[in-house]
């Protein structure tokens, strides 16, 4: 299938990936470049490794690593011999390959852990607080979950205890409160450590535009801060709320819900949670997209959905994919055999074998494919944004 037809005049730019020995014995089956860009990368993995490419098709960073994570915040964990490091986005090594995990980065810190111990890196590599905790977590407004001796406080950004290890278990803080367990029970603390909700739930969510999901004798309902029940405990699940609506399971269906309880609409299969304001949803075994007052924008005509991102939403057809514009119509042609969410102002798709970077208005910017008569070589296009600019051709080495 012919999906460009333009007359180019063709340049050649080689770039070497570094890859070690086991290449040459890899196949077509061990490339894969279907990944999402984030703050300007998009990884690519071939013969088991990876590296990543910018945005214009180039290789940025070498395919050295046994797996890495997406860029967040200038920063990347890339995992080398069973070991974990962090490379900034200039592909300098932060850190040694010397952890045994690593978290991305959370409010300028990092959580590690070396041994069986837990610590956080700051983002020039130091280890500003040690690795001394029996468990941590990420920090969250200012503070992190951390275990001390089978009991569970706060730490701030210097590693002082904030808020004592008294605790079976914790969450992180979000909107100002933390879920805590005590005698197998479970209720709320403020910042300043003030237990405000007593421990009185078998389950307890962390809270969300001021609502919080609560469990007790196997149904769930909704508190508010002041842990007053806004709905009755007759739900199997309420999920978290975003933009004032949230979704809940009730007798085995779908439906959502207002921050006053009110059940704005129910009875389905299967809700999504609300991204960009949209909901994709099940109905009659096929799918669809809602909007937030639970009017139906997309009817449920696609075998699979996913959430919005970037403006657009993956959608399937007899195993083919395309993308929706966030209008719910079709911007992007269900032909792809693979489709990965858009990020960036691109979506990422494949097409036989090739891996192809596109954009909102259906145009392919950037093509790579494993080269058919030279298997240690991937053929790079990117594409012209103009009718009567150059196709600009690459190829990535694997010699």
């Amino acid at each position: 299938m012919s999906r460009i037809n333009i007359k180019t005049k063709l340049s050649l730019l080689t770039v070497i990936c570094l890859l070690g020995f086991s290449v040459f014995s890899q196949s077509k089956n061990n490339f894969n470049a279907g990944f999402k860009y984030s703050n300007g990368f998009s990884k690519i993995s071939i013969a088991g490794k990876f590296g990543y490419i910018n945005k214009d098709g180039s290789l940025a960073i070498p395919c050295v690593f046994d797996y890495s994570n997406d860029f967040q915040e200038g920063f990347a964990v890339v995992k080398k011999n069973k070991k974990y490091a962090v490379i900034a986005n200039t592909g300098l090594m932060l850190t040694d390959y010397k952890y045994d995990y690593i978290e991305s980065f959370s409010e300028g810190l990092a959580l590690f852990k070396q041994g069986n111990k837990f610590g956080y890196i700051n983002t020039k590599g130091v280890e500003i607080i040690p690795a001394t905790y029996d468990f941590a977590m990420s920090f969250s407004e200012d503070l992190a979950p951390v275990e001390i001796d089978g009991k569970f406080g706060f730490i701030d950004n210097k590693g002082n205890l904030k808020i004592s290890p008294n605790y079976e278990f914790v969450s992180p803080f979000k909107n100002g409160m933390a879920t805590v367990k005590v005698n197998g029970k479970y209720g709320y603390v403020n910042s300043k450590g003030k237990l405000v909700i007593p421990a009185q739930y078998d389950m307890a969510s962390i809270f969300s535009e001021g609502l919080a999901t609560v469990k007790l004798n196997g149904k769930t309902a909704l508190i508010n801060e002041n842990n007053k029940e806004i709905t009755k405990f007759e739900y199997e699940n309420i999920g978290e709320f975003k933009g004032g609506n949230a979704i809940f399971i009730k007798d085995g269906k779908f439906g959502m819900m207002n921050t006053k309880g009110f059940e704005i609409i129910k009875d389905f299969e299967f809700i999504e949670e609300q991204s960009e304001g949209m909901l994709g949803f099940k109905k009659f075994g096929l799918w669809g997209f809602m909007n937030t007052k639970g009017e139906v924008v997309v009817d449920p005509i696609f075998e699979s959905v996913r959430g919005y991102s970037g403006g657009m939403a993956v959608v399937s057809v007899n195993k083919r994919f395309g993308y929706l514009d966030n209008k719910g119509k079709l911007a992007v042609p269900i032909i792809y055999d693979r489709a990965s969410d858009f990020s960036e102002g691109f979506g990422a798709v494949k097409y036989g074998d090739s891996f192809i970077f596109i954009d909102k208005g259906s145009k392919e910017r950037i093509e790579l494919t494993l080269d058919n008569t030279n298997k240690d070589q991937i053929i790079v296009k990117v594409l012209p944004t103009h009718e009567n600019s150059d196709v600009m051709i690459s190829s990535i080495g694997l010699e």
